[in-house]
Order: structure tokens, then C-alpha cells, then sequence
């Protein structure tokens, strides 16, 4: 399942960060076996594999542009530069949680991300990521492609 929705938000993350009236991509995900260590519970770098996949995911289908071509046929690439995470609660498989993720900033080279994982309101991950646009050929940052950057503001605006 997928959907997009405003958020207002009147607080302060875990992680310390505020937004309001941000649209958020939330997707649920089911947390499998594959997710988990022997006790069940997700085994912590497994959020950032699903996160991964998420952006992967917003691209397609928040901000339709399709990612492979973004790496592929463009030799662009979205690496992390920075990270952090809370990991406030235990999530264990079986379950069906929702991942989301909004934009918070949206530079020249560089786009900031929190996203988060709920289960029925209840944070279980918050995590701040920001990644740099660069080429794969000379792997230094480049300017985010207008067309791209103009669809991630878009995004921020609704």
C-alpha cells in the first residue's frame, strides 16, 4: 500500500527536527524473516536497506522519475554523506509497519530526508539522511538535474 498525505506536524522530532504542513510517502512494508535476527526482531541494518529501497520508491512513485534512468542512462547516483537514527522500539516480524520519509531541505547538490518507521502511530525508527548528487564518472557532487530537483520541491510544497 502507498499513499501520499500532508502531515502537519506541531512537535519536534526525536531526532530533534520539525516540520508542518510537509507532504509525506508513506509505504507499508511487511517485516519478514529475511528483516530479522534469530530472536525475530529487525536486525537494525536492515531499516536502512528498506530506507534505501523507500527513496528507490519515492522516486517512482512520488516524484515520478524513474530511478534507474537517474543512475543508468544519466550516470548520476544519491550517495549518503551523512546519517543518524533513533531506534526508539523494537519491530518484530510479522509485522506491518508504515515507512515514510519527507524532504526537509533541498539544496543545489545535496537533498535532506527524514523518514521514519510507525506502527499504528507509535515511532519505532526516526532517521535524518543526507545525500549529495554525484557523477559516477568523476564521483564528485553535481548539481541536482533541474527537472529532478523542480519535482522534489514540488513535492515539498504540497
Amino acid at each position: 500500500m502507498l499513499h501520499c498525505q500532508t502531515v502537519v506536524c506541531l512537535g519536534v522530532t526525536a531526532m530533534g527536527y520539525a516540520w508542518r504542513n510537509t507532504m509525506t510517502f508513506i509505504k507499508q512494508y511487511l517485516i519478514r524473516l529475511s528483516h530479522c535476527d534469530p530472536t525475530g526482531t529487525v536486525f537494525y541494518p536492515n531499516y536502512f536497506h528498506i530506507f534505501n529501497a523507500l527513496v528507490e520508491d519515492w522516486f517512482y512513485e512520488a516524484i515520478q522519475i524513474r530511478f534507474d534512468e537517474f543512475l543508468m542512462a544519466r550516470g548520476l547516483a544519491l550517495p549518503t554523506v551523512r546519517m543518524e537514527a533513533t531506534f526508539a522500539k523494537p519491530t518484530k516480524m510479522g509485522e506491518t509497519v508504515d515507512f515514510w520519509l519527507t524532504l526537509s531541505h533541498v539544496g543545489r547538490t545535496s537533498v535532506r530526508f527524514t523518514m521514519g518507521v510507525d506502527k499504528d502511530g507509535e515511532q519505532r525508527v526516526r532517521m535524518n539522511r543526507i545525500a549529495v548528487c554525484t557523477s559516477q564518472q568523476t564521483r564528485e557532487a553535481t548539481v541536482i538535474p533541474e527537472d529532478v530537483r523542480e519535482k522534489m520541491l514540488e513535492f515539498m510544497r504540497e
